[in-house]
This record gives structure tokens, C-alpha cells and sequence, in this order.
């Protein structure tokens, strides 16, 4: 067979076809971010002659095979040419399909979309074009180094949107039809972003995964962590007079062997890493939450049961939290004496590891993702929310419960990737992954997902587990524990 020739702004690119999908990988979208680039916005892409073959992924971008709070994740392959993408379309001769893209996760220091974890062809199939793209993480991407840009991870993510808008029509996508969908770090990046995307007409609807969408700091703030960040990596002002591979190595691993000191690192600690979006006043304006997802912008929302189990499970500490470590937690999300008392009575009853993971869950994924739903309701918006509560295999490791990121191998299709084995065990119902399949692809064309609309009356809630069903507001029972607003606005 052929391969498929499709032609864009900055040449013609030949995809492979298999199993009803032709997919483009590697295709770059701006020029490699490294040398004269470095720490600058996201340069365009160098035009090239002939035709170009995009059989094969990019690299992702640099990064560590360390993590915070985490004794180690997959490494993802990296190179210094990473700014590039993959699309993944039913038919390139076809018309006007809903567009998908998808922005992954890693705590802003690793992932990557040069990998099978996000191959979109599961969602292709079923009539979308789908487009992953790598960007720029840790001290290149989401570090305020002097002189450099702020942001830089997230101007990339715009710079590929914008390609979407200029090219996705050659692949049989509609520009004016885009759905950006992401989990954890990759959706606060489109929540951070969609005010200035959708103002150019980049994003029409937005599915977040797990949203942490207050892990944020002020421009001033975000200088002052970039200097803690660079004098504990001990490279002066300038990264780049330090070895890319002994910046990412030992010098990482020592850094994040340090930053799970949360006395030491107070407040950053339990906010799971140094790398963080920084309000720039040019792409990212504002951190108030009623001021990210306009109501122009269709929002499918939710988050997972047991958000914060993955990472105390793995570091250890759901099995050896503290008193103290509890405090540190509380302390680092300056928790008000209200929701403390409310926690405690909520969760006292729970070993200090269940009650430190509840904190967790309600300050960073819970709390501001129901609070984002409730705001972009108020406003007018087109607003769905849902919650991911299957638990894993019990014969297997049920304690990881409904963990982070659980949901998203069911949502690709990959219950056999062993790095998910884990969490999800050997007896996954694959039809759950349909299911959520089902409920972002029909929000994608319609900006219905198949359930009823969120709203202050009903508070309605898809909940996803062996059985799905609509319930209202399951997420009540924990509120008092974060909203220190709700003894004063009870009657």
C-alpha cells in the first residue's frame, strides 16, 4: 500500500495506513527549542523539499527519569528536537471531522506523546482526527531561568494548537471543531491556556482529566523558585553551562531526594514539584479560577476518587504518614482552620495515611476542579462533569483505589501496557474504557456528552466504574474539607 501524501504549511508528509487509521507521527511544529532557541518562544518550523516521512515519533522533550515525590517513572525517550506532533485520522480525504488533541501529563517535568500510551488511532477509528504533541518540561519548559521566557511548555502547547488550526484541514479535521483533552498537569496547562486559545479560535471544547489548576505561582514568586532551583541543581544563573545529560542525571536525582523534605521545601513539597506554570501576564493572565475556562468554551470536567493514592503508595508514605506529615500537607496548602476541623472529623476515624491522601486529593485534584465546574456553570457555560471511581483489581493491588491517572489507560485502550499493571490488575473491564471513550468523543461533535448538564439545582455527576450512572453531587460528602466559604454561605 501506498503511504498517504498530505501537504502542509511546511511540506508534503507521507503517513501510514493500518487498521482503518493513517497515522503522521513526528511531524514538527516548530523548530528545535535547544542551542540559539533555548529558553526563547516556540521558533516555526523549517520548511523541507520532497516529501517527508512521518513514520516514525519524535523524541519527546528532555527530561529526568526521576520525579519528586516518586521513586521513578518510565523513562520516555528524549532528544533536543522535540517540538513535534502526531495525527492519527480516519480518512485524509475526508471533511470537516472533529478534531481531538490531546496534551499529556507529568507533572510538567516528564511524559511525552512519542509513545503508544497516546496513540489517538482507538479514538480514530471511531471517526475523529486525533493530534498528540510533545513540549518543553522541567527547567526548559516550566522554570522562569533568568532571561529566558516564562512558560515556555505552555507557549509550545499554543504554537501546536495553532498549527492544528492552520493544517488539521489537509488530514479531514475541522478547525473550528477543536476539543483539547488532557489529564493532571496536561489539563491545568489547558485550563492555564484557554482564555488567550480560545480568544484566536484554538479550542472550543475542553475535556480536563484531574486538573491541578491552582498549582501556580505569581511572576515573583516564580523568579524566586527558579533561583532555589538552580542553586540546589548547582549550575549558577545559566543551565545551559551544564550538560543537558548531567543537569537531567545526577544532578536532577539529587534534587528531587531533597525536595521530599517538605520542611525543607515548605510549601512545594506537597505540591509535587518545583516546575510550575507562572502567571506571565501575556499568555496566562490570571490564576483566579473564575477567570480560566470562558463560558465560550464547552468544559467536560472531573477527576479520579483516590487522586493522591498513586503517589503516597508509591514514595511510601500512605503507609507510613505522620502527624507531622499531615501538617506539612495542610500547611503547604495553607489550609484554613475551618476545613482542618472539618477534616478531622471526616477523616479522623482513617489511618494517617488515608486521612494525609484525602487532604491531598481535596486541596489539589477535588476541591478546584468542582469549584471550576461550579464557576464555569454560573457563568453560562456548557458545562459536564463527571468522577472516575473504579478501584483496580482487588486480587491484585486494590489499595491504589481510584488512583491518578487511572482512568486515562482505559481511555486509550492500553490495560496490557505493564506500566499500568500496578494499578490496574489483570481483570480491567475494557468496556469501561469505552464508555468514557464514548462520553469525549460525542462531546467532541456535539458538546454533549450523553448526560445531563451541570448546574447548581442538580449538580449532576457521570460516575464512572464497572456500572456508569448519573448521581447528584457524590463529591458532597467531603466539601466542608475544603470549602472554608460553606459554614458562611449556609443558611
Amino acid at each position: 500500500m501506498k503511504p498517504a501524501l498530505v501537504t502542509t504549511a511546511s511540506g508534503i508528509v507521507a503517513g501510514r495506513a493500518h487498521d482503518g487509521v493513517v497515522s503522521f507521527k513526528g511531524i514538527p511544529y516548530a523548530a528545535e527549542p535547544y542551542g540559539d532557541n533555548r529558553f526563547k518562544p516556540p521558533q516555526p518550523p523549517p520548511a523541507w523539499d520532497g516529501v517527508r516521512e512521518a513514520f516514525e515519533y519524535g523524541p519527546c522533550a528532555p527530561q529526568p527519569n526521576t520525579y519528586s515525590l516518586v521513586d521513578a517513572t518510565p523513562l520516555y525517550p528524549w532528544g533536543t528536537d522535540c517540538l513535534s506532533l502526531n495525527v492519527y485520522t480516519p480518512d485524509p480525504g475526508a471533511a470537516r471531522l472533529p478534531v481531538m488533541v490531546w496534551v499529556h501529563a507529568g507533572g510538567y517535568i516528564s511524559g511525552g506523546a512519542s509513545t503508544s500510551r497516546a496513540d489517538g488511532s482507538v479514538f480514530a477509528r471511531e471517526g475523529v482526527v486525533v493530534v498528540a504533541m510533545n513540549y518543553r518540561l522541567g527547567v526548559d519548559g516550566f522554570l522562569s531561568v533568568p532571561g529566558g521566557i516564562a512558560n515556555a511548555g505552555m507557549h509550545d502547547v499554543v504554537a501546536a494548537l495553532r498549527w492544528v488550526s492552520d493544517n488539521i484541514a489537509a488530514f479531514g479535521g475541522d478547525p473550528d471543531a477543536v476539543t483539547v483533552f488532557g489529564n493532571s498537569s496536561g489539563s491545568a496547562i489547558i485550563a492555564a491556556i484557554a482564555k488567550t486559545a480560545a480568544g484566536e479560535g484554538l479550542i472550543h471544547r475542553a475535556v480536563l482529566q484531574s486538573p491541578c489548576p491552582t498549582l501556580v505561582v505569581g511572576a515573583a514568586e516564580g523568579r524566586a523558585i527558579a533561583k532555589r532551583v538552580l542553586a540546589d541543581l548547582d549550575v549558577g544563573t545559566d543551565p545551559r553551562d551544564i550538560p543537558l545529560r548531567e543537569l537531567l542525571g545526577r544532578r536532577q536525582r539529587a534534587l528531587d531526594v531533597r525536595f521530599r523534605d517538605a520542611r525543607r521545601w515548605h510549601p512545594y513539597t506537597y505540591w509535587f514539584s518545583p516546575y510550575l506554570p507562572v502567571v506571565d501576564e501575556t499568555l496566562f493572565t490570571d490564576s483566579a479560577l473564575s477567570e480560566l475556562i470562558p463560558p465560550s468554551v464547552d468544559l467536560l470536567i472531573g477527576t479520579n476518587r483516590d487522586e493522591s493514592r498513586y503517589f503516597l503508595m508509591r514514595n511510601g508514605q500512605f503507609t507510613s504518614a505522620t502527624e507531622q506529615d499531615l501538617i506539612d500537607a495542610q500547611n503547604s496548602y495553607d489550609v484554613p482552620e475551618a476545613c482542618r476541623a472539618a477534616a478531622r472529623s471526616l477523616y479522623g476515624h482513617l489511618p494517617l495515611g488515608e486521612q494525609l491522601a484525602e487532604t491531598v486529593t481535596n486541596w489539589i485534584w477535588r476541591g478546584p476542579a468542582i469549584e471550576l465546574t461550579h464557576l464555569h456553570a454560573k457563568s453560562g457555560g456548557n458545562t459536564f462533569a463527571y468522577e472516575f471511581t473504579w478501584q483496580g483489581s482487588p486480587a491484585f493491588d486494590g489499595r491504589y483505589g481510584a488512583a491518578h491517572f487511572l482512568e486515562v489507560p482505559f481511555l486509550f485502550g492500553q490495560l496490557d501496557d505493564p506500566a499500568f499493571a500496578p494499578q490496574v490488575g489483570p481483570d480491567a473491564p475494557a468496556d469501561l474504557g469505552s464508555a468514557l471513550r464514548r462520553g469525549w468523543i460525542q462531546f467532541a461533535r456535539s458538546g454533549d456528552p450523553g448526560w445531563p448538564r451541570y448546574d447548581d439545582e442538580r449538580r449532576s455527576v457521570m460516575t464512572f466504574d464497572t456500572s456508569c450512572r448519573v448521581e447528584a453531587d457524590p463529591r458532597e460528602y467531603h466539601r466542608a474539607a475544603w470549602d472554608a466559604q460553606l459554614e458562611k454561605s449556609t443558611p
